[in-house]
C-alpha cells in the first residue's frame, strides 16, 4: 500500500504516489532555483508544469488515476535533468584510449503549426515564419500581395491551412515549431540568454549615459 498525494500543475489536479511526489516536488524546486532571477520564471515554470502535467495524463485512463512513483521517474528522465551538463565532466568520462567522444543527437526535425501566440488572426503566418525562420511580417506581406495579384486564391489557401495545420497546444509543440529541442535544461537556458541580454543591454545604457554626462561636465568646466 503506497500513501497518495493531491497536486496541481499548472492549475490540474493529479495523484502521485508519495515517493513520486517527492521527487517531481525536489524537481520542480531545483529548476525554480535556477530561474530566481529570472522575469520569465513563472512562464517557465508554467510550460514546465504544463508539460510534466500532460506526461501525467497519458499514463492515466479510465481505471487508472494515480501516477506511480516509477511513471513519475521516467517522466523526470524524459524531461531531462536541470543542471546544466558539465563540459569538464563530460571530458574525463570519454574513452581513455583517446576515442573522439559520440556524435551529438540531430536537431529535432521542424514541424508546421499554427502558433497563435502574437498572431494576427489565427497564427497560419506565425507558423510558417518559425518553418521557414524568418520575420514574420515578410511572411504576411507576402500573403496579401500573393492574395491580391491572385484574385483571392491565396486567402483560400490560408483557410484552408487554418483546418490542415495543428495547433500548438504545449511547450513541446512550440519547441518544434522552432526545430528546437524541447527539455527542462534547454526552457531554463533560453531564460537566462534572455535574462543576461537584458543585462547587458542595461549595463551598456548606464555606460553610455555615465560617458554622457563625464563629457558634459568636462565642457561645462
Amino acid at each position: 500500500m503506497q500513501k497518495v498525494v493531491n497536486i496541481s500543475l499548472n492549475g490540474i489536479a493529479y495523484q502521485l504516489e508519495e515517493p513520486g511526489y517527492n521527487q517531481l516536488h525536489s524537481y520542480l524546486e531545483r529548476a525554480e532555483a535556477r530561474l530566481k532571477d529570472s522575469p520569465d520564471r513563472a512562464e517557465v515554470m508554467a510550460d514546465l508544469e504544463q508539460a510534466i502535467g500532460e506526461k501525467c495524463r497519458a499514463v492515466l485512463g479510465p481505471h487508472k488515476t494515480v501516477v506511480s512513483t516509477g511513471e513519475v521517474e521516467r517522466i523526470i528522465q524524459e524531461m531531462g535533468p536541470v543542471e546544466a551538463a558539465d563540459p569538464q565532466a563530460a571530458n574525463t568520462t570519454a574513452d581513455p584510449g583517446g576515442a573522439a567522444p559520440a556524435a551529438a543527437l540531430p536537431p529535432p526535425r521542424k514541424r508546421l503549426f499554427q502558433i497563435r501566440e502574437g498572431a494576427m488572426w489565427m497564427g497560419v503566418c506565425n507558423g510558417i515564419a518559425a518553418y521557414i525562420n524568418v520575420d514574420v511580417t515578410w511572411v504576411r506581406i507576402a500573403f496579401i500581395l500573393l492574395t491580391i495579384f491572385s484574385s483571392g486564391l491565396w486567402f483560400v489557401l490560408y483557410l484552408v491551412l487554418m483546418f490542415v495545420v495543428p495547433v500548438a497546444t504545449t511547450p513541446e509543440d512550440r519547441a518544434a515549431a522552432f526545430g528546437m529541442p524541447f527539455s527542462t535544461e534547454e526552457l531554463i537556458s533560453r531564460a537566462k540568454k534572455t535574462l543576461n541580454s537584458s543585462a547587458s543591454s542595461t549595463a551598456g545604457g548606464a555606460n553610455g549615459a555615465a560617458s554622457s554626462g563625464s563629457g558634459t561636465g568636462s565642457f561645462a568646466t
